[in-house]
């Protein structure tokens, strides 16, 4: 009776350990991106927009207006790498990361050196997956990143269970998940 009892317990709960990069962070925000979709996106183009507008309004030059719309696009563009630089630099100091994943109701538990916390199931949004890994969001309206977890920690079967405990826990964002 034990032994049932022990790989029922296995089966819904998945621990993890590694340390996060820049790659894993930029995935992480990727898959943020593709969570809030086009209407998420828009929103946050209309201040570099209304900003290049009031400067060919003020100034009357298009060129100016044009090189506002370079510095705004450049700006779009270059916002990704450096959050995740700055993610990765404030992290590196925390260690390694010590997650389990429970299927019960104690939800996601996050440690490292310095630090545990625990995230119930209704104070998470939902998820995104990702070919490298699994990003745990916020809830709506704002879905920003709670935790990443790379499938690199985990082995195939491995990422089968944790793939199944979020499906019956949390909804899934961004589409279709890729091939495996």
């Amino acid at each position: 009776m034990t032994e049932g009892l022990s790989s029922a317990t296995e089966d819904t709960v998945v621990e993890l350990r590694y340390e996060l990069g820049r790659p894993d962070w930029s995935d992480a925000l990727r898959a943020r991106g593709r969570a809030r979709g086009i209407k998420g996106r828009l929103r946050g183009l209309a201040s570099p927009v209304l900003l290049v507008g009031a400067v060919w309004l003020l100034s009357g030059n298009a060129l100016l207006a044009g090189f506002a719309l370079l510095g705004c696009a450049s700006g779009l563009v270059l916002r990704a790498v450096v959050l995740a630089d700055r993610l990765t630099k404030t992290g590196a100091p925390l260690g390694p990361w010590n997650v389990t994943v429970a299927d019960s109701g104690d939800g996601v538990r996050f440690g490292c050196t310095d630090m545990e916390t625990r995230r119930g199931w209704r104070s998470l949004g939902g998820y995104v997956e990702t070919a490298a890994g699994f990003v745990l969001l916020s809830p709506a309206p704002h879905l920003l990143v709670v935790h990443y977890l790379p499938k690199r920690a985990l082995g195939r079967d491995t990422t089968d269970r944790l793939r199944g405990i979020l499906g019956r826990r949390l909804p899934q964002h961004g589409g279709r998940p890729p091939r495996h």
